[in-house]
């Protein structure tokens, strides 16, 4: 079982397609305008929509390390890659066509997201990627 997860893993044409598809998610909620009727929400006295950034770039840095799992320096591509996305996504949304606005807390969930990602599949399950 374990071969064929790797064999699946260095096939990489579908964690590719499923990194690109999932990223033009993110970037379509990260643009789209706000619902008028959007109440905010907080857990544990910290704003709702952190944990909502923390947890998609959280996902966004396992798939993309996933994706780009045969290439040399992966960690950091997949570091470089999610932090970019998600400051890019940030400066977009002071276009005020967007009607969103820039904050800095978003950027920095997105990197303890991105981090922790990386972390948790680099550590956790290094084993399973060698062989």
């Amino acid at each position: 079982m374990r071969k064929l997860i790797n064999q699946l893993l260095l096939e990489d044409k579908l964690l590719k397609t499923t990194a690109v598809i999932t990223t033009l998610i993110v970037v379509y909620l990260s643009l789209k305008p706000p619902e008028s009727d959007s109440e905010s929400w907080s857990i544990f006295f910290i704003r709702g929509d952190l944990f909502l950034h923390f947890i998609c770039y959280f996902g966004l840095s396992i798939l993309y390390y996933l994706a780009l799992l045969n290439y040399e320096k992966v960690v950091i591509k997949t570091l470089i890659l999610s932090v970019f996305i998600g400051f890019i996504l940030e400066i977009l949304q002071l276009i005020p066509i967007f009607h969103r606005f820039f904050d800095v807390q978003d950027l920095i969930a997105n990197f303890f997201g991105a981090i922790a990602g990386i972390f948790l599949i680099r550590f956790l399950f290094s084993h399973s990627f060698k062989d």
